[in-house]
């Protein structure tokens, strides 16, 4: 019996590509289950990697009767479909990300690799990335799936999403077009501090392009388009709020010891809790709302 392995992924074809690698062992046993009907199986194989004799015995499983023979195995390689689309810098679309540069830009790309990386099929791979100065250019083997991975970025950051098409070529009288979809990511995430016209804001949630902010100050909220907020600045992140023990309390004025120097400050807080969140911006306190 002749088979094809792929050298580069190891792959085996058997009717078809397997979509992993495939050891030894399991193609002997397929084949004698297959070929010889027979299971129960023990099987000594000699010769070297590309011609193999196997000698078998087990059950056929026909008539239960005892089943035994030999069979030669013989291995050419062959690159499979897939390691050849990548060898050959294949790809179907191109994902941007686009952003302000930082700590959450490069938690959006890992999220994306790692997406990538976890994809249920070998078809779908990354080509390449490139690092521009805008962003992120990752380059990807499967239309479909880079518009599904950009919508969970948008789902789970928010942002943009912008996507155009153009003719690459023919393929048997078929119209070949690749994409590029064009994700915009905010500088902020929930749970992150902004200042909007002398105004502090926690961010809620985002969605999509619809960012859910509660002011400071009111306690209010209010929702804003990403296109609409040209002006904010980043105070700080989730990971600087702090939490401070409130020592006592007068009327909407809680005393607190002040998490980042320990010293006794006062702070305004109308809630009953024994412990608030604060974050301090431009060396003043504020208590950051509860959601």
């Amino acid at each position: 019996m002749k088979i094809k392995r792929c050298p580069h992924c190891g792959s085996v074809f058997l009717g078809g590509w397997s979509e992993r690698s495939i050891s030894e062992k399991d193609v002997v046993s397929d084949v004698i289950s297959t070929v010889f009907n027979a299971q129960d199986l023990t099987f000594e194989a000699t010769g070297d990697e590309y011609n193999r004799k196997v000698s078998f015995e087990g059950t056929s499983r026909l008539n239960g009767e005892a089943a035994k023979g030999q069979f030669f195995l013989r291995t050419s390689l062959s690159t499979c479909p897939v390691c050849a689309k990548k060898l050959g810098n294949y790809y179907e679309a191109i994902l941007q990300l686009r952003g302000e540069k930082g700590e959450s830009q490069d938690s959006i790309l890992n999220y994306l690799v790692d997406l990538i990386e976890k994809a249920p099929s070998k078809e779908v791979f990354l080509t390449k990335m490139d690092r521009m100065k805008e962003g992120y250019d990752l380059y990807l083997s499967d239309k479909q799936y880079t518009r599904g991975i950009a919508r969970k970025v948008i789902e789970r950051f928010g942002g943009t999403y912008k996507e155009t098409s153009h003719l690459v070529g023919m393929k048997k009288g078929n119209e070949l077009y690749r994409i590029t979809v064009s994700v915009r990511t905010p500088n902020f995430q929930k749970s992150d501090v902004l200042g909007i016209n002398k105004n502090l804001y926690l961010v809620i949630s985002i969605r999509s392009d619809v960012v859910t902010l509660l002011d400071f100050k009111n306690r209010s909220r209010e929702k804003m388009k990403l296109q609409e907020m040209k002006d904010y600045v980043v105070y700080r992140k989730e990971s600087d709020i702090r939490e401070a023990d409130v020592l006592y309390r007068e009327d909407e004025t809680a005393y607190i010891l002040d998490p980042f120097d320990f010293k006794e400050k006062a702070v305004v807080d109308s809630e009953e809790s024994p412990k608030v969140r604060v974050i301090k911006v431009d060396g003043e306190l504020f208590v950051v709302p509860s959601k």
